[in-house]
């Protein structure tokens, strides 16, 4: 229930899918581009001596109308290439004269042109490093998004186990407080009763009142944590307590597993499991790929250009392009270009040197992370091993003190002891019952706080799918006809639900923690 309603988890879901759509988007880089245009050339001028002698005209009028297409784009070696054809349609009043006539001219001539250019960077962004690098640090963005979502859910996990076992230790502190109200009554009853035969005296009554009363409060005050027990469990799953819906009960009990192995065993998986370490080793790997970008950035920006084309003309369209196709008119260029930033790439240099202290600062962090693991993991484990061994003390105090209630009851009805003293019996015991079943949970909630640093919560449970599994999923967030839907929404997590029924199928009983004396019974 916490899975499909609980918002915080629908929020990493929804910024997982986000980060993946950005990683979809990063790969478009290559995608090739039609471009097509069409436009209109005026101009009207006078010619120069040169011209006019060249051309037999004082003026010079055109209207052309000039076409272009071709195809575009960028290869993953960093060359930008282009496939296109140029149609020309010339018309000017150089056309117009006899002697143009002569020689076959008519009133408008096109020229075609049909060609591959490239421009090949051969040190400033060039080859696959440079090209990809923005590829590279979207997919790691999303594998971090990823680890968010795990962290957010084992938290949220880990806070509902929690909150469960919060729920049981209200509901054992009702019950005992009942049974102690149930025995100060019953101590009342009976000293009314003595009083009555004339064997005790009003001041035990008026004790024993008074304790049933004392008692009565606490249980009053107990009952008002248990509703807040249940009111902070059910909000973890948008469930509200005044739904009419009958109310929550914790069924099972907290229970002691056998002695651990060292924390020290559990530092590599922790390592390999926690979410916080690894989304920081993606940050690191990201400031890497952005530290080698920003090096290659560094170097003069060189480029090998070529091209070469076919050339036609012809009185039609179809001509010129017929001229085009016989291949008799060919052109081509090849040329290097250099370009140097005359102040030594001031943005460049300076990129560069936030780069290197930016991957010292995600080194750092990583270091001082894998250390706060590695001492949280024996810090949870000494917890463990503390309130293990509490609990087995209790357990002794609450036998020994459930005798002596019993024995107290026994001399009280015979008059050996007063009501005082079997109150402050039955005082010690409730005490020692409710630091035992505290002590139960304090065990519970040091586990959960070891599944959470060593990273391996949601494995234990079935609810660590892969990024693929959750991928899956997330894709039905954005539908094409209404990204954020809630029907999108709403198929994404009935497949989300479904993945991990069918991962805990496979992994029917959990992933026990490694004890040093052989395994919990499941």
């Amino acid at each position: 229930m916490v899975l499909e309603r609980n918002e915080s988890v629908q929020q990493k879901l929804l910024e997982f899918e986000a980060t993946r759509r950005r990683q979809k988007a990063e790969l478009g880089v290559f995608e090739p581009a039609l471009v097509s245009s069409a436009s209109r050339e005026a101009n009207n001028r006078q010619n120069t001596v040169e011209q006019q002698r060249s051309t037999l005209s004082d003026t010079f009028n055109e209207r052309n109308n000039i076409y272009d297409e071709g195809l575009e784009s960028l290869v993953p070696s960093g060359a930008r290439i282009r496939l296109g054809y140029n149609l020309r349609d010339l018309r000017n009043n150089l056309q117009n004269q006899a002697s143009f006539a002569s020689l076959g001219a008519t009133n408008g001539e096109y020229q075609s042109f049909l060609g591959l250019s490239i421009s090949q960077p051969l040190l400033k962004n060039a080859w696959f490093p440079a090209t990809r690098a923005g590829i590279r640090i979207a997919a790691l963005s999303s594998k971090g998004a990823f680890q968010e979502y795990r962290r957010q859910l084992m938290n949220i996990m880990s806070i509902t186990e929690a909150s469960y076992w919060n729920l049981y230790l209200a509901q054992e502190q009702v019950r005992f407080y009942q049974e102690s109200v149930k025995t100060a009554a019953r101590v009342l009853t009976d000293s009314k009763t003595r009083f009555e035969a004339g064997k005790g005296s009003s001041l035990e009554e008026l004790e024993a009142e008074a304790g049933l009363a004392l008692r009565r409060s606490k249980l009053s005050e107990a009952q008002q944590k248990l509703n807040e027990a249940v009111s902070r469990l059910t909000s973890l799953y948008a469930w509200s307590t005044s739904s009419g819906e009958p109310p929550i009960e914790a069924v099972d009990a907290p229970e002691i597993g056998p002695e651990m192995l060292p924390a020290s065993r559990f530092a590599q998986a922790a390592l390999e499991l926690n979410p916080d370490y690894l989304a920081q080793r993606q940050k690191l790997d990201q400031e890497r790929i952005r530290l080698g970008y920003a090096r290659n950035q560094r170097l003069p920006e060189l480029n090998l250009k070529g091209s070469y084309g076919l050339n036609g003309l012809g009185d039609s369209a179809g001509s010129s392009w017929t001229d085009t196709r016989s291949a008799d008119w060919p052109s081509w260029t090849i040329g290097i270009e250099l370009r140097i930033p005359l102040g030594g790439d001031i943005k460049a240099r300076n990129l560069l040197s936030a780069a290197k202290l930016e991957v010292k600062s995600g080194e750092l962090a990583l270091h001082d992370l894998q250390i706060q693991i590695v001492n949280g993991l024996d810090t949870a484990w000494h917890k463990i091993r503390s309130s293990r061994e509490g609990v087995e003390s209790y357990r002794t105090s609450v036998k020994f003190n459930q005798s002596l209630l019993d024995a107290a009851l026994i001399q009280f009805l015979a008059g050996k002891v007063d009501c005082r003293k079997v109150l402050e019996i039955e005082a010690d015991l409730l005490e020692a019952k409710a630091s035992m079943v505290e002590a139960l949970v304090q065990y519970r909630r040091s586990v959960l706080e070891f599944e959470l640093v060593e990273g391996g919560l949601l494995k234990r449970r079935g609810l660590d799918l892969t990024q693929q599994n959750l991928a899956n999923a997330t894709q039905y967030f954005v539908q094409a006809s209404n990204p954020g839907s809630k029907s999108g929404y709403q198929d994404s997590m009935r497949y989300l639900i479904n993945a991990y029924r069918i991962n805990q199928v496979f992994n029917r009983l959990p992933t026990p923690l490694p004890y040093a004396q052989g395994l919990p019974n499941e």
